[in-house]
């Protein structure tokens, strides 16, 4: 079963993490720290960049240090998350903090050298939209770097919740291939999409249920029952739940796994928009010789 994802809970589940996400953000603030590292992988000197899905604003100060002399961007959907990076100093500019959805950016077209976001893009309704925009927004040649989730993210949580009722309450990720895919078809540059699994360990299903809630991280769908702390569910679902899940126990702790998807892409500036015939015309002088 599949349920459509509800924006208004996205920006008021992320509103009320606000002041909790941090303390609570491990997976989150080292899937950032990764996706960071592979800037420094390129050789990017961008006058101007957007991180799309802020948070807090740890991503900012990763930026900030690569690219001093740039002017950053941050946008996210909640408010209190991007007041959070104002009294985290991270940009005191108000200028610069942009509360929208990501699938419709109020910025200016080809305005941006890097477009970087992490742990955001499995939040958004419509990826392909999202990607048209970072598409829209990036300069010629500009760079697109980001993280997301895929499929086997919280595998154990949902096969346990399976065992308990036929409701979804873990979010469906997109495959990376998927992703791969329309950014293949959104005729971006160069289109790479990778992929690895981070474990991490709780002593108990409360823990990681506490988690997910002071992250805003649970399912994005209309439903009573996803996700929701132990304390806002019958005592019998809950105690269930804990049984399905301690099949999964070893060495003590309960894992719990995330796959992290990569994707890098530019913006060509040859390639050129397509004609009444929409086939995409490239300038001969960019076909290299043989």
């Amino acid at each position: 079963m599949t349920s459509k994802i509800n924006k208004q809970r996205i920006r008021d589940d992320f509103s009320q993490a606000a002041n909790s996400y941090d303390a609570a953000a491990i997976v989150q603030h080292e899937i950032c720290d990764r996706t960071l590292e592979r800037v420094d992988m390129l050789k990017l000197q961008p006058a101007t960049i957007l991180d799309i899905g802020t948070g807090t604003g740890r991503s900012l100060l990763g930026l900030r240090s690569r690219f001093p002399e740039s002017s950053i961007f941050a946008c996210d959907i909640a408010l209190p998350m991007l007041h959070q990076c104002r009294e985290n100093l991270v940009i005191k500019d108000a200028r610069r903090l942009i509360c929208n959805d990501a699938e419709l950016l109020p910025i200016a077209d080809e305005s941006i050298d890097l477009i970087f976001s992490t742990s955001t893009f499995q939040w958004c309704a419509d990826l392909n939209q999202v990607l048209s925009e970072c598409k829209r927004v990036l300069c010629l040649n500009g760079a697109l770097i980001f993280s997301t989730f895929g499929p086997d993210t919280l595998l154990q949580l949902r096969n346990s919740w399976a065992q308990v009722d036929d409701r979804q309450h873990v979010h469906d990720f997109m495959d990376m291939h998927h992703i791969g895919d329309m950014m293949l078809a959104m005729q971006l540059l160069d289109p790479v999409v990778d992929m690895q699994i981070i474990d991490i360990h709780y002593q108990s299903l409360r823990q990681l249920l506490q988690d997910l809630k002071d992250t805003g991280s649970r399912g994005k769908f209309t439903t009573s029952e996803s996700n929701k702390s132990p304390g806002l569910m019958s005592k019998e679902k809950y105690q269930r739940l804990v049984q399905a899940y301690e099949k999964y126990r070893e060495d003590g702790s309960l894992p719990v796994s995330y796959e992290v998807i990569y994707g890098y892409a530019r913006k060509s500036a040859n390639i050129q928009k397509a004609g009444k015939d929409n086939e995409v015309r490239i300038p001969v002088s960019s076909i290299k010789k043989a």
